[in-house]
């Protein structure tokens, strides 16, 4: 995409930058939170450096997944070359594991309070964050509305079914909804079922099974709604 920087944006930056909306004000800023941590692990999800699993069970005879105890497996602790990247493995080389040897996802959300603050630091320096003049009241950054729109209509495609989805688009737009951004950005991924999980030109039946289930575990345990969650806020 010719409006976006040099260097492409990681998947938690992406959701940071379209996190902030023009007036500067973030949106969600409870969620956005959590959010941007689930951003950073499908980031090491999509480089294969952890595995997300939900925690599967069988009810009457039935196989189900209970995503509320989905959990990470590391699978590569080399060093990715981003500093926030290499950060995190680090940090889940070091958590807590279960007997099954994973991590706890909610856990780690809990902890992982600076990640939005972390991304909206590294955005700013890049340029693609403005942060507002001081006369004006609250500590807020402008997005660049060039890469902002330019990120938008990518997704309003994928949303609509017109452009096939990756597994990046994949992650993002599940983020997107998970925060209650679709409405904001009119992004129209189906009142009953999203179009880019269905037949047709935005199928995302081309994106690896553990991917799509990663997806949906990392975003089923984003809250539905801030009040539903004490501080800290972004």
């Amino acid at each position: 995409m010719s409006n976006f920087p040099p260097h492409p944006l990681s998947l938690p930056e992406e959701f940071v930058l379209l996190s902030h909306l023009p007036s500067g004000k973030v949106h969600g800023s409870t969620r956005a939170a959590i959010g941007c941590a689930a951003a950073e692990l499908g980031e090491l999800t999509l480089r294969r450096k952890i595995r997300v699993r939900p925690w599967k069970t069988t009810v009457l005879g039935v196989k189900a997944d209970v995503t509320h105890r989905a959990g990470i497996e590391l699978l590569d602790t080399t060093a990715v070359g981003l500093p926030w990247a290499d950060e995190v493995l680090a940090e889940l080389s070091r958590f807590p594991v279960s007997r099954e040897g994973r991590i706890s996802i909610q856990r780690w959300f809990r902890g992982r309070h600076q990640a939005f603050p972390l991304h909206t630091a590294a955005l700013t320096e890049r340029g693609v964050l403005r942060q507002r003049p001081r006369f004006l009241a609250g500590k807020r950054s402008s997005p660049d509305h060039a890469v902002r729109d330019a990120l938008i209509t990518e997704l309003r495609a994928i949303g609509s079914g017109h452009r096939h989805v990756d597994a990046h688009g994949l992650f993002l737009c599940d983020l997107i909804c998970a925060v209650g951004l679709r409405k904001t950005l009119r992004i129209p991924m189906g009142l009953r079922s999203k179009p880019y999980r269905s037949r047709g030109a935005g199928s995302a039946e081309s994106v690896p099974e553990d991917l799509r289930h990663a997806s949906t575990a990392l975003t089923a345990l984003i809250p539905t709604s801030d009040s539903l969650l004490g501080k800290p806020r972004v």
